[in-house]
């Protein structure tokens, strides 16, 4: 079972939904990245051998955007200078209100507030 950053892939699911799983690479990125290593679209994780594992693995890390774990924490230091800055949209991240302009009269006020630590520099 190989490891696409830090995401495993299962061996009994279409290797294009698998990959698709590593966040921040949709399906049609992944049909683009499966293609690019040589696999079919019906391919399986069980059908990758090591080699090509690797092949895999260092098409998706060259690609110039963030993934995984490094687009989790691009996210929340966007987030947190909104905070930071006392902008509209911060204050409504930070009250656990919606962000976009969704009505809140009848719903959407069950969402936790955003709880971010901010440094003192």
């Amino acid at each position: 079972m190989p490891f696409i950053v830090g995401t495993s892939i299962p061996e009994d699911k279409v290797l294009v939904q698998s990959v698709a799983c590593v966040y921040g690479i949709g399906l049609s990125q992944s049909k683009i990245l499966c293609k690019r290593a040589g696999f079919g679209l019906d391919s399986r994780g069980k059908d990758v051998t090591f080699s090509q594992g690797k092949d895999l693995e260092n098409l998706v890390e060259a690609t110039p955007l963030p993934l995984g774990p490094d687009l989790y924490r691009f996210q929340d230091d966007n987030i947190r200078h909104l905070c930071v800055i006392s902008s509209y949209r911060g204050l409504r991240h930070r009250k656990g209100l919606p962000v976009r302009g969704q009505r809140t009269h009848t719903n959407a006020k069950k969402r936790p507030p955003l709880r971010l630590k901010f440094n003192a520099s």
